[in-house]
C-alpha cells in the first residue's frame, strides 16, 4: 500500500536540486518520475520539471524548455547555496568581477596622463591602451553513485545526496578554478616554518599584490596547512589564534579559506577584485548502463589492473552534475603563490 508523505517546508533552498536528482535517477520515464515526486509530497515546481518532457539535463537555459519547468531557478538556488563552500564560489560571492561567460571584457591596461602645461609650452598628448580579455567556461563534472535501496528511501535520502552533489560540485570547479589562478600567479619560495618565516612569506606576498581601496583580499591554502598554522605557538601561546583549523578563520583579519584544490604546501594570495568570472547552468544526467571506476584517482585511459563497476549488475545508479563556470585573472599582480610551504613543521617560533 502507498501512501503520500507530506514534507515540511524547509529553508535550504538548495535541497530542491537533490530532490530532482534523486527522482531522476530513479526512473528514465518522466511519467513515473512525475508519478514519484507527487507520492513522496514534493512541491509543484518539483514535481512539474521531473514529468516534463524535456529532461531536467537539459532545461538548462539554453532550451525553451527552462522557462516551462523552471529549472534555472531551482540550479540557481542550489549554486546559491555553495557560495559558503569553497574557493570558486566564495570568491564569486564576495569581491569577484560578476561577468556573463563566454563574454569579451575590454580592459584598461594604461590610462591617459595629464599636465600643468606653462605658458606657451607644447600640450602633451596621451593615449589609452587597452586588452581584450574572454571568459572561456569550462565544465566541472561530478559523478556522485548511488544504490537502489537508498533511491527507495525517497526523501529521506535527500538530505545524503544533497550533501554528496554539493561537495563534488564544489570540488571539481575548484580543482580547475586553482589552476587558472596558478597560471596567472606570480610565485616563490617560502623563507621557512617558523613564526617569524609565516610573517616574512605575509609581507612579501602583500608586497607582491598591487592592493587598493576596493581590493577584496583572501588567503587560500591545503587544510593541512591551516591546521599547523592554527597550532602554532609563541611565548607559550597560540601564535595565530583566529585561525579556525576546520572552516579557516582569520589571518591577518583576512579570510582565510582552506581547499582541497591546493596542493599541499601552496599558500595563495589572491585579490579577488582581480579575477573576473561566473557561474552558469547545473545540469543533471542519469547513468545506469555504464561502468565506472571508484577512486578517487581514477586511471585515464583505463588499463588492464583498472577496477571498473558495473553499474545496473550492482544495482547502482550514477547521477552526474555538470556545472559550468568561468573564470580569469583581468588584472596583473593580483594572484600570489607560495610554494614550498613548510609552515610549523619544527613548532618554534
Amino acid at each position: 500500500m502507498r501512501a503520500a508523505i507530506s514534507v515540511p517546508l524547509d529553508i535550504d533552498k538548495g535541497m530542491d536540486f537533490a530532490r530532482i536528482a534523486r527522482v531522476m535517477a530513479s526512473s528514465p520515464m518522466a511519467e513515473e518520475r512525475g508519478l514519484i515526486a507527487e507520492q513522496s509530497g514534493l512541491s509543484p515546481r518539483v514535481v512539474s520539471i521531473v514529468k516534463s518532457p524535456v529532461a531536467a539535463g537539459q532545461a538548462n537555459g539554453d532550451t525553451w524548455g527552462s522557462e516551462l519547468s523552471q529549472y534555472d531557478i531551482v540550479t540557481s538556488a542550489f549554486l546559491d547555496s555553495l557560495r559558503n563552500s569553497g574557493l570558486f564560489f566564495r570568491l564569486l560571492d564576495g569581491g569577484m568581477l560578476r561577468v556573463p561567460l563566454r563574454s569579451k571584457l575590454t580592459a584598461l591596461t594604461a590610462g591617459a596622463n595629464a599636465y600643468v602645461v606653462g605658458e606657451g609650452s607644447a600640450k602633451k598628448i596621451s593615449r589609452l591602451s587597452l586588452e581584450t580579455e574572454s571568459i572561456d567556461p569550462f565544465r566541472a563534472a561530478s559523478i556522485v553513485v548511488v544504490s537502489d535501496e537508498l533511491l527507495k528511501l525517497g526523501v529521506l535520502s535527500d538530505p545524503l545526496i544533497s550533501h554528496e552533489l554539493r561537495g563534488a560540485t564544489v570540488v571539481a570547479v575548484d580543482e580547475k578554478f586553482v589552476a587558472i589562478l596558478a597560471a596567472a600567479a606570480n610565485t616563490a619560495a617560502s623563507s621557512g616554518s617558523t613564526v617569524q618565516a609565516v610573517q616574512q612569506d605575509l609581507r612579501v606576498a602583500l608586497a607582491e599584490l598591487d592592493l587598493g581601496q576596493q581590493s577584496r583580499l583572501y588567503f587560500a591554502t591545503h587544510p593541512d596547512t591551516i591546521k599547523s598554522l592554527a597550532t602554532m605557538t609563541v611565548d607559550g601561546g597560540f601564535a595565530f589564534s583566529d585561525i579556525n583549523p576546520v572552516s579557516g578563520g582569520t589571518l591577518l583579519k583576512t579570510p582565510l579559506i582552506p581547499s582541497d584544490a591546493i596542493a599541499s604546501g601552496e599558500f595563495y594570495a589572491i585579490d579577488a577584485s582581480g579575477i573576473a568570472g561566473n557561474s552558469d547552468a547545473v545540469t543533471i544526467e542519469r547513468f545506469k548502463h555504464a561502468t565506472v571506476q571508484m577512486d578517487d584517482s581514477p586511471d585515464s585511459p583505463a588499463t588492464t589492473s583498472t577496477t571498473l563497476i558495473p553499474l545496473f549488475q550492482r544495482n547502482l545508479v550514477g547521477i552526474v552534475a555538470s556545472c559550468w563556470a568561468g573564470a580569469k585573472a583581468v588584472r596583473a599582480n593580483s594572484v600570489f603563490k607560495l610554494t614550498g610551504v613548510d609552515w610549523g613543521s619544527g613548532n618554534s617560533p
